[in-house]
């Protein structure tokens, strides 16, 4: 049975005070609920790309309150939570400068699992766009203390960092954090990570190009013969079931008469 993973994109839109002072560069302020909301949402498709399933626990752009996220996983039995968050140290560009990514897992929780998960996923987020790193720490969060399973909490960089805040709506920055996100859950379910399929390739996630049968892949693809499975994958070393045989077969009789 595939892994449940709880997603929870901090705040809704219209939560008061979250949001980056006024930035004269864009003429508004960037409310963090548009960066959480994004991760979530491209983590979503990242982690189902990989085999597992997903929780939206505030599925509308409401505020929904921490009690009803952290029942609803609990009452579906979840693997784990992932909260998405940006952080603020001040609240204005011109004081102390703070900056980068932290994570926070419920206290005394750091040398448990919730510390592996926060740990796994922390090696990826110091992979991508160069970030201070301030640590894996732990703190009486609502989402981390009510949780019944490993729960951690991610701040992906400062709302009062000038360039930081600009990076909240940064698509391409956005996909990245969430990539790495799913990498790090990956590697602690011990799941292998299975990429987005590169645009003009097989149109399978693990059919590469160079693979011997690629182009016969993709040419049975193209014409209606194959079908690959719901998380884009296609099994190319897979055994060939008798009634996927017939399939394919009837097929290719329907495109020949």
């Amino acid at each position: 049975m595939p892994r449940l993973i709880a997603l929870d994109d901090g705040h809704g839109i219209d939560t008061p005070g979250k949001r980056t002072p006024f930035i004269p560069e864009i003429g508004m302020s960037i409310h963090e609920n548009e960066f959480n909301r994004a991760v979530v949402n491209f983590l979503k498709i990242e982690l189902e790309r990989c085999g597992f399933d997903t929780l939206l626990v505030a599925p509308t752009d409401l505020d929904t309150s921490l009690q009803q996220r952290t029942d609803l996983a609990n009452s579906r039995n979840a693997d784990a939570y992932i909260s998405v968050h940006y952080n603020a140290f001040d609240g204005t560009f011109s004081g102390e400068d703070a900056s980068g990514i932290e994570i926070f897992v419920y206290n005394g929780d750091l040398n448990n699992e919730s510390g592996k998960l926060a740990n796994a996923v922390a090696k990826y987020l110091r992979e991508g766009t160069v970030q201070n790193f301030r640590g894996v720490k732990e703190e009486n969060f609502h989402v981390l203390r009510e949780t019944n399973m490993i729960a951690i909490l991610t701040e992906n960089g400062f709302m009062d960092n000038k360039r930081e805040a600009l990076l909240m709506i940064d698509r391409a920055f956005q996909m990245e954090v969430a990539v790495e996100h799913a990498k790090g859950i990956c590697e602690y379910f011990n799941v292998a990570y299975v990429p987005a399929p590169v645009p003009g390739g097989t149109g399978f996630n693990d059919v590469p190009n160079d693979l011997y049968s690629a182009t016969a892949i993709k040419r049975a693809k193209d014409l209606g013969l194959l079908e690959g499975y719901p998380n884009g994958n296609f099994g190319p070393n897979d055994s060939l079931k008798r009634g996927d045989f017939a399939l394919v077969l009837m097929r290719l009789y329907d495109l020949l008469k």
